[in-house]
């Protein structure tokens, strides 16, 4: 059996630490494996965002055509869904006011472990 322990994650900062801060942060309740795995997201989209920060400043690269913004997005969709799959219930209700996660926008989704 795994234990699962509480830890705080800032999205921004693109960590998780075991104990709060007072940067900006959301709660979730993990096993150190599920932990990894969600380092693993936050380290992913830090590389996403050193390759978007470069194409910031070029004033006719547009970003809704760049493939490097795209692949940030879908990572960080990523990186909330995890989070909201091992959150609190405050860090839940927190996302889902958000509107950021496609499973949350429409109730007719069937997922596993979708919330009743």
């Amino acid at each position: 059996m795994t234990d699962k322990k509480t830890y705080y994650v800032s999205i921004s900062g693109k960590r998780v630490e075991p104990e709060p801060s007072i940067n900006d942060q959301l709660t979730v309740t993990a096993t150190q494996k599920e932990i990894d795995e969600l380092q693993l997201l936050l380290d992913q989209i830090q590389r996403d965002d050193e390759k978007t920060q470069f194409r910031a400043p070029i004033p006719y690269k547009s970003a809704d055509h760049d493939e490097a913004t795209d692949k940030f997005n879908e990572d960080i969709i990523k990186v909330y869904d995890t989070v909201y799959a091992i959150g609190t219930k405050e860090t839940r209700d927190h996302i889902r006011q958000m509107n950021i996660l496609p499973k949350l926008q429409d109730p007719d989704y069937n997922y596993p472990g979708y919330e009743r």
